[in-house]
Order: C-alpha cells, then structure tokens, then sequence
C-alpha cells in the first residue's frame, strides 16, 4: 500500500512539474482585438516588389495606405560566348588500309 501511494505521488509531481511551462504562458487574447496597434497611432512601411507601402491607423479607425511605385529597373542578360570547337587532332576516316 505504502509503494503505491509514494507511486501516485511521484505521478502527480511529475505531472505538475511538466505542465508548469503550460501554465506559465500569458493567454489573454485582449492584446490582439485592436489588430496590433493596440487602438492608437500606428504606422507600417515595407516594400512590395517596386513599390514602398506605408499604412497608418489612427486613434479614431481611420486607416491610409499610399504606393509610392518606382520604375522597374531594366534587366540586361549578358551575351554569352559562342563555343568554338577545334579541329580534332586525329583525323579517322571511314576508309581501312591494309598493308
């Protein structure tokens, strides 16, 4: 009787000490109702292929976006090499000469 109790309570302690990282973690969704910005002024920029995007959010909800777009850089491709092929050095002709 007393090996299974200490059992049970080594069980329970193995399980609270493994699940204490599970219960350390902060879930309050709250944080993540306002869309990032956390109700006030916000503002992004990243590009986009050519284009630089910035968004900006105010206090009130309102929201901007602006494209500043530049012109495509031209792409130049190289001209490679054309590839010269030297005479070979012997020389088989479909003729057999038998001495």
């Amino acid at each position: 009787m007393k090996k299974i109790t200490l059992l049970c309570v080594g069980a329970f302690i193995g399980c609270a000490a493994v699940s204490m990282p599970a219960m350390a973690d902060h879930d309050d969704h709250r944080d993540y109702y306002y869309g990032g910005h956390h109700g006030g002024k916000y503002k992004q920029e990243y590009w986009d292929g050519n284009c630089k995007v910035e968004r900006k959010w105010k206090r009130n909800g309102d929201y901007k976006e602006e494209r500043k777009c530049k012109a495509p850089r031209p792409v130049v491709y190289p001209a490679y090499p054309q590839p010269v092929y030297p005479q070979p050095g012997v020389v088989i002709q479909g003729t057999a000469v038998i001495r």
